[in-house]
């Protein structure tokens, strides 16, 4: 598994330390790819920049899904989902709770139903 971080990760002494010591303590992550996304970040990017637009024909778009195709009422579930479980601040000694973990995997649970994807985690099965 591959990590992808933004260029400023490698340049902050503590960042690349973490992001390193991940590699070489048995995670699942075994690779980091670092890029620089200053001037997309620069020009409003954000999560937003870094999407994959996709051209489908009639097709392929029949093919899809349908509960992952963004509509109002899509929209306002997820906004809903993210209320319910997201929490507001996360300290460092959240990420020893397994109450943290648990409510994870409720939340994932969840937005899978909501996209129609069945079982995606082995949490799942």
């Amino acid at each position: 598994m591959t990590i992808i971080v933004p260029e400023e990760s490698r340049q902050n002494k503590a960042v690349w330390g973490y992001l390193n010591d991940m590699v070489q303590m048995g995670t699942p992550i075994d690779a980091i790819q670092v890029y620089d996304l200053r001037e997309s970040m620069r020009n409003g990017g954000g999560p937003a920049c870094l999407r994959l637009r996709v051209a489908l024909n009639e097709t392929e778009l029949n093919a899809v899904n349908p509960k992952v195709l963004m509509n109002d009422q899509l929209f306002g579930t997820l906004n809903q989902w993210v209320d319910k479980h997201y929490r507001d601040r996360l300290a460092q000694e959240d990420l020893a709770d397994p109450h943290l973990l648990m409510e994870s995997r409720m939340a994932l649970d969840e937005l899978t139903k909501i996209l129609g994807l069945g079982s995606v985690y082995p949490f799942q099965k």
